[in-house]
């Protein structure tokens, strides 16, 4: 009981003690009867008595209920604290068995947090997540909406929707939802930024991506942060830009963004290829050879060496073909790779003896070519030589089984039967290269950090 209540009814005692003195010296005053009507009368002093009586009961009543009311809300308190209790040990043991792996059993756990409090947001959150996972997508959309509703300043559920809609091949939902992102954290939104440039690469829209890649650096430099880590974004999104002028009939186009990513990264590959290829498409063939020779000096990667092949053969000009390669061997440091691309040219060309020397200086300077003791079996057999020519086969075989070109992805290891420029599993470009073993550094070769290249075998 409270103070005010006790002085309340200290104050009605004093009033009946004065009342009853006041009593004593006024007996005939209050004796008297007052009339209320209808035959209705009361003495002054019960009157009086019950007035008094009215104001200590009142206060009392009043006390005695905010007492009453006080005890239902501490007893409603920690009946309410002991539930949040309970849904924290559940929501616990839903984050163990979500970790464990046991889907399933997580969601049980989540749902009785969420019978308990209906807005618990880790719950829903994680419950979305668990949803996803079992790829209950309209669940785990509707969960991860409620969850921004129940904490509207957080960007996490909206996150979460993105991983949603995009899992369920909903790619406009979750640009919409990245959009609500920019707009709400505009200047917290680097990572909305890079899943909308991730979604419009897949989608193959390289131009909405380039900018986007632009608003990433801006911001970057804006945060005074290095946009190093962008740079393979830079040239993979430019790169596929200009391929897609190219695609277009817009060579010109392309090859000014060809020349700027071979300026900006001397060592991307797809660049100086594409550029040598747009500059043949517009009838520039010698300026073409130039930026694929420049291409092989900058990278060592054997592709150039391919195509410039390829292109002297399909303009029937061999014997610039052979020059070229020899300009490569003279060149470079360490001549293994150039040589043995010479030295298959002049087989192609059923230049035998020529091919032979080539291939015999380098035989030594490797231990795991296939390709390499193929072609010496082969003219080993055109010259009669079947012992020999068994011999290299032999090796051949314990070499490798199929004899073919293999190329690997340096990010991801997944293997191509061809060159590409740029992997489709990770997305990676310029890391496709030759899977290839040497006896000493690839440096000392002379081939920079681009592997041995390792052509289709054919006979004849």
């Amino acid at each position: 009981m409270k103070i005010r209540t006790v002085l309340f009814l200290m104050l009605g005692a004093i009033v009946v003690a004065v009342l009853s003195i006041l009593y004593t010296t006024n007996q005939e005053t209050l004796d008297r009867h007052l009339f209320f009507g209808n035959g209705v009368s009361m003495p002054v002093w019960f009157c009086i008595l019950m007035v008094s009586g009215l104001s200590m009961l009142v206060p009392l009543l009043f006390g005695l209920l905010r007492d009453v009311r006080r005890m239902f809300g501490t007893f409603g308190a920690r009946r309410r604290l002991r539930s949040q209790q309970e849904a924290e040990e559940r929501y616990l043991m839903g984050v163990e068995a979500m970790l464990n792996g046991r889907e399933e059993r997580a969601l049980e756990h989540f749902n009785a947090v969420l019978a308990v409090d209906p807005n618990h947001f880790e719950a829903l959150l994680k419950g979305g997540e668990v949803l996803r996972t079992l790829r209950r997508f309209p669940e785990a959309i509707e969960y991860h909406r409620r969850a921004a509703r129940a904490k509207e300043g957080d960007l996490r559920p909206l996150y979460s929707l993105v991983s949603d809609y995009e899992e369920s091949r909903a790619s406009e939902n979750a640009k919409a939802v990245l959009n609500r992102i920019i707009d709400l954290a505009p200047k917290r939104s680097l990572t909305a930024y890079r899943k909308f440039r991730a979604i419009l690469m897949n989608e193959g829209a390289w131009e909405r991506a380039w900018e986007i890649q632009q608003k990433i650096e801006g911001q970057l430099s804006e945060l005074g942060r290095s946009a190093k880590s962008e740079k393979k974004y830079h040239l993979g999104v430019r790169y596929m830009l200009a391929q897609q002028l190219v695609d277009q009939g817009k060579e010109r186009e392309a090859i000014g963004i060809f020349r700027r990513l071979v300026r900006m990264e001397p060592a991307f590959v797809p660049a100086h290829l594409k550029l040598g290829e747009a500059l043949a498409a517009i009838r520039q063939p010698e300026e073409a050879v130039e930026v694929w020779e420049e291409g092989y000096q900058a990278t060592g990667h054997p592709i150039f060496l391919t195509t410039i092949e390829d292109h002297y053969l399909k303009e029937e000009q061999p014997r610039k073909a052979i020059e070229a390669l020899k300009a490569a061997i003279w060149k470079s440091k360490k001549d293994s790779i150039p040589r043995f691309f010479l030295g298959k040219l002049y087989y192609r060309l059923e230049m035998i003896d020529e091919a032979l020397r080539q291939f015999a200086h380098m035989k030594g300077q490797v231990t795991r070519f296939p390709a390499l003791h193929y072609y010496l079996a082969k003219i080993m057999e055109r010259h009669g030589n079947l012992r020999e020519a068994l011999k290299e086969l032999e090796t051949v075989l314990q070499q490798t089984d199929v004899l073919k070109v293999e190329y690997v992805c340096a990010t991801c290891s997944r293997t191509y039967p061809a060159w590409v420029d740029h992997c489709e599993r990770c997305g990676e470009w310029n890391s496709v290269q030759v899977d290839f073993q040497e006896e000493r550094p690839i440096e000392e070769l002379g081939i920079s950090t681009a592997p041995v290249y390792m052509p289709e075998t054919q006979e004849g």
